[in-house]
C-alpha cells in the first residue's frame, strides 16, 4: 500500500474523531453555532484532504 493511502485513511479517521468530540461537547455543554461551524469545517477539510490523498496514492501505485 502506498504511504499516501495510509495517510489519507488516517486523516479520514481523524475526521471521525473530530466529529465525535464535537457531538460530545455539544451534548454536554451546548455549544454556540459559530464553534460548531468551525469544527464542522475542520472535519470536512480532513475528510476531503484524506480522500484526495487516497486518490493520489491509488493513481501512483
Amino acid at each position: 500500500m502506498h504511504p499516501l493511502i495510509i495517510i489519507g485513511f488516517c486523516l479520514m479517521v481523524a475526521c471521525c474523531v473530530v466529529s465525535g468530540i464535537d457531538i460530545f461537547r455539544t451534548i454536554r455543554e451546548g455549544r454556540e453555532p459559530e464553534r460548531r461551524m468551525r469544527s464542522f469545517l475542520l472535519a470536512a477539510g480532513l475528510l476531503v484532504g484524506g480522500g484526495i490523498l487516497v486518490i493520489i496514492g491509488v493513481t501512483l501505485r
